[in-house]
Parts: structure tokens; C-alpha cells; sequence
């Protein structure tokens, strides 16, 4: 019976593998995973992305933060709660890390302007890492490894994966049906957050996931991609 049990779970396995590599890249890869969410040329033709993130938890609806990025010029536009709770609006270079920023319609200038530039960078970095994660497996310093295969619903076996990055160890497992993210285990500074990943959509042809469940709060973050354009849009900014 064991050793049944043993060659089932091999031709299950067997079957995914040979699944992906008759139907196109292994997603375990940072070349498949980007074909996954609809391939290199779609992600570089989206010059111009705008976004909204809602962070709810199980007491309020939580907060919302709003973003255009124009990803050709690296100039931003930020708008979302302050460290201290009040409207924050910011405009930004990315690049060097400088622009104006707006407390409750109030110009912000010396330490203030600083650090409210500083927070609103830290809030758009976070929300983008997660909203491209998976578009970014190629970039500088990533490591992409495909593990062992585990077993999932109704026992069918998912591909897995883990990538190195800056944020963190993630350990990854992937839709068999569609290659895409399925669920996150990221691990940084000794901690390990637990996410499920739903509602893929394309957005100028390229997927994105609207709906992250975190397991360890019980916060729900619902991703709005109100526009993916190949530039920005006249008068934007």
C-alpha cells in the first residue's frame, strides 16, 4: 500500500512537471512566471500605472492609499494616511527621493517635508513589492529556485517555489492551473507572514492580483489597478 501511495504521488508530480513543459515556460522560473502574468512585452509596454491598495481588518474597513506612477520618468503621485492619521499627499522623483508633499491641503517644508516624503516612498515601495512581486522574479539580486512539488486541494500536487529577495525568503506555491501565485510564505528578520493571493485580473495585459488574505491578522488587502497605460495620460500629474 506504501509503496502505491509513493508511485501515485509521482505520477502526479510527473504530470505537472509535463504539463508545463508541453504548455509553455515553468512558472518556477522568472522567465515563466512573468509569461504566467502575460509576458515581458505586456509589462514593459505599461508605462504609466495607477493603483489603489485597501488594508481591512477584522475591527474597520481600514485605509486606503492611492498611486500614479509613471514608471518611464519614475515621477509619483501619492495620497494616503500620514504615521499620525492626517491626509497625506505627496508628489515625488523616485529617483532621488525629493519632491513637495500636502498634510491635511497644508505645503509641508524642512524636517516635515522630509519625513513625510520618507513615509509616503516607504508605503509605495511595500505596495508595489507585493502588487509586482511576481513580475520581478528577474531583477537584480533575486534568486529563484524550484522546489519539490506539494500536495494541494482535493490532492491534486501544486508547483512550489522559493525566491530571495530584499524583503525576505518567500516560499512559493503556484496555481497548477494557471502557474500564477497561489499562496506566500514570506520570512524576514525571523518572522514568516502567511498570504494568500486571489482575484487575478489583466490590466493591459498583464495579471494582477486584486485580493491578498494575510493568515496571521486576518487583514484582507484589496488592490485596485484603476489604469495600466503605455504612458501617462496628459495632465495626470
Amino acid at each position: 500500500m506504501f509503496g502505491s501511495r509513493v508511485l501515485m504521488t509521482f505520477v502526479l508530480l510527473a504530470g505537472v512537471a509535463t504539463a508545463f513543459c508541453l504548455g509553455g515556460p515553468d512558472p518556477r522560473t522568472a522567465s515563466g512566471q512573468l509569461a504566467a502574468c502575460g509576458g515581458a512585452a505586456s509589462w514593459k509596454g505599461v508605462g504609466y500605472l495607477e493603483f489603489e491598495v485597501r488594508v481591512k481588518t477584522t475591527a474597520d474597513l481600514g485605509s486606503t492609499s492611492s498611486y500614479r506612477w509613471d514608471r518611464t520618468h519614475g515621477y509619483l503621485r501619492a495620497a494616503m494616511p500620514s504615521a499620525t492619521g492626517t491626509k497625506l499627499d505627496a508628489a515625488i522623483d523616485v529617483g532621488s527621493k525629493s519632491g513637495g508633499a500636502w498634510e491635511d491641503g497644508a505645503q509641508l517644508s524642512g524636517k516635515k517635508l522630509g519625513k513625510a516624503v520618507n513615509w509616503a516612498l516607504q508605503r509605495f515601495t511595500e505596495d508595489l513589492m507585493w502588487l509586482v512581486f511576481p513580475l520581478d522574479w528577474g531583477a537584480l539580486g533575486v534568486t529563484v529556485k524550484p522546489l519539490p512539488d506539494v500536495a494541494g486541494e482535493g490532492g491534486v500536487a501544486s508547483p512550489a517555489v522559493e525566491v530571495r529577495s530584499g524583503a525576505g525568503t518567500w516560499r512559493v506555491t503556484l496555481d497548477p492551473a494557471t502557474g500564477r501565485i497561489r499562496r506566500t510564505v514570506l520570512t524576514r528578520d525571523g518572522t514568516a507572514m502567511t498570504v494568500t493571493w486571489d482575484d487575478w485580473r489583466a490590466h493591459g495585459g498583464v495579471f494582477f492580483a486584486h485580493k491578498r488574505t494575510v493568515a496571521e491578522t486576518g487583514e484582507t488587502v484589496e488592490v485596485e489597478v484603476i489604469q495600466a497605460l503605455p504612458e501617462a495620460p496628459a495632465n495626470v500629474f
